[in-house]
């Protein structure tokens, strides 16, 4: 890209201007790293649904303005093709150029594609951790998906297959996005329309033993009635709503937790985002993606924020 007018090369990104709009696409000053980062020239990005949460103001308060993103695929000076999560705002990865700290960056197989290397990116380390390091699934138990049709809930239904799970039942409102995933690990699903609180309480038998929940709200608390005393509910999500009234009778002797990737590990996150390649790259796991270039994010983020069903990857 040329310099721009003060001699600083320049570069096109994804830019929140003011709290509760969507990005804009402009220019600015390509970023040059420190001492512990590296620059990354960005293939592409994805959008989460924490991208919003953070335009919106609901848990931190950022520097305005900043570029959008906690993801990316791109290459370092010497070639290396990574996945990486940029440093602190206002970095992030939606943009041509990213400095990123080393810390956060793992390089990646050229066999992966930039979409698919996204596609288990943020949304599958989060199901993976939620299934192991929050939720500690053991061999031949059952779990129940709730929210199975987001980009997280598609990874965790796969994702507990092949980690042994016994029975895995994916609960969402996408019927056809459930009857895709009875070919990829799901053994049953629950369409979470009118009645399905009666149709998770068949599913479970005496109990499912893990939930891992993306909902929150009304649907979770369900969710923890049908899991057996003694078993264990991870929440991810809040896509239902941000407040649950909760019966102390069904949490008794239930585990309720919650998943935050930020006090996971970087290696936890590197170890899990590897085991998720390594099962891309064999055939065992699939993502769903929809790439978008850049002067489209406006669109994206709209389609973002209706729960789009795929994981979308922004192209620079």
């Amino acid at each position: 890209m040329s310099p721009n007018v003060s001699g600083t090369p320049a570069m096109r990104a994804a830019i929140i201007e003011e709290m509760n709009t969507a990005p804009v696409v402009g220019v600015l000053p390509r970023p040059v790293p420190g001492p512990d980062e590296v620059l990354v020239e960005v293939l592409a990005a994805g959008l989460n649904p924490h991208d919003l949460v953070v335009a919106a103001g609901i848990r931190v308060k950022p520097p305005l303005p900043y570029v959008t993103g906690i993801e990316g695929v791109g290459r370092r000076p010497d070639g290396t093709r990574v996945y990486f999560s940029p440093g602190q705002l206002p970095s992030g990865s939606i943009a041509e150029y990213a400095a990123v700290p080393v810390g956060n960056v793992t390089p990646i197989p050229e066999a992966l594609s930039d979409a698919d290397a996204i596609g288990v990116g943020a949304a599958g380390i989060t199901a993976w951790l939620s299934l192991t390091w929050k939720g500690d699934l053991r061999p031949a138990e059952s779990v129940l998906v709730m929210g199975a049709t987001g980009s997280v809930g598609q990874v965790a239904v796969q994702a507990a297959k092949l980690l042994g799970a016994g029975r895995v039942v994916a609960a969402g409102r996408n019927r056809e996005i459930l009857d895709t995933l009875l070919t990829r690990g799901a053994d049953e699903i629950v369409v979470l329309d009118d009645g399905y609180e009666q149709r998770l309480m068949a599913a479970a038998g005496g109990g499912f033993d893990l939930v891992v929940d993306g909902l929150f709200g009304a649907p979770m608390h369900a969710a923890l009635v049908a899991t057996r005393s003694g078993g264990r509910l991870v929440n991810f999500g809040m896509r239902a709503g941000r407040t649950v009234e909760l019966s102390g009778l069904a949490h008794k002797g239930r585990d309720l937790l919650s998943y935050n990737g930020e006090l996971a590990s970087p290696e936890m996150k590197q170890e899990a985002y590897l085991r998720l390649t390594s099962h891309v790259l064999d055939g065992g796991l699939v993502t769903e993606t929809s790439t978008v270039p850049l002067d489209d994010i406006a669109d994206a983020w709209k389609r973002q924020a209706a729960s789009p069903n795929t994981k979308l990857v922004i192209i620079p």
